[in-house]
């Protein structure tokens, strides 16, 4: 008897600042499951991917970098005030973050058979696509805006202009394969997000 192939897949988790999502790949982890953090690998690339390095002096100045390290306090400044910079900057650090997450995953994928993806972005930077299957984490904002105050010690007001330039939740719901409310307790989210994984892995036997 032929033996079936075991199928891949790879997981988007998404969601808007302020959500958990963070707190659930850590989660995932914990249960053995591999992570790739699409914003670590992005400010890799920001730091040390010279030809990125160079379209964003051209951009953004020589300010950009001090010491050939990106100065992310100016590039916040520079970038989340304007809604052509944010869209700039990401034509320049996308195509790179995307093709670094496929290497890394086909690579993982040797070990594992369900690799996870953590991305603010996966709808406003349009790569759903890739994915088998998108978890949203789910948080009203009044709530993702209190835990970012607490948690990055900004003001309310940094932490709104920069949602201004994320899909709104209403609209990620009507995408992602699978919504987790996360409005209790952590207890609460792990439990649900233990059924949804239950339920992948389900689905990746047929």
């Amino acid at each position: 008897m032929n033996q079936v192939k075991e199928k891949k897949f790879l997981i988007g988790i998404t969601g808007s600042i302020g959500s958990g999502k963070s707190y659930v790949c850590d989660y995932l982890e914990k249960k053995g499951y591999p992570v790739l953090r699409a914003d670590d690998i992005a400010k890799n690339i920001l730091a040390n991917d010279l030809q990125v390095r160079k379209k964003v002096i051209k951009k953004f100045g020589p300010r950009s970098f001090i010491n050939n390290e990106p100065n992310i306090a100016y590039l916040a400044e520079a970038v989340f005030n304007n809604a052509d910079n944010v869209a700039e900057i990401n034509s320049i650090i996308h195509p790179p973050t995307l093709a670094a997450i496929e290497k890394e995953a086909s690579n993982l994928f040797v070990r594992f058979p369900v690799v996870f993806v953590e991305s603010a972005l996966i709808y406003e930077a349009d790569f759903s696509d890739m994915f088998n299957y998108v978890i949203l984490i789910f948080s009203e904002e009044e709530e993702r805006i209190k835990r970012v105050v607490e948690r990055d010690k900004v003001e309310a007001s940094a932490v709104k202009q920069r949602m201004k330039f994320q899909l709104p939740d209403k609209k990620k719901k009507q995408h992602a394969d699978f919504v987790v409310n996360n409005d209790s307790t952590l207890n609460e989210l792990c439990v649900r997000i233990d059924s949804v994984v239950k339920m992948i892995e389900t689905l990746r036997k047929y």
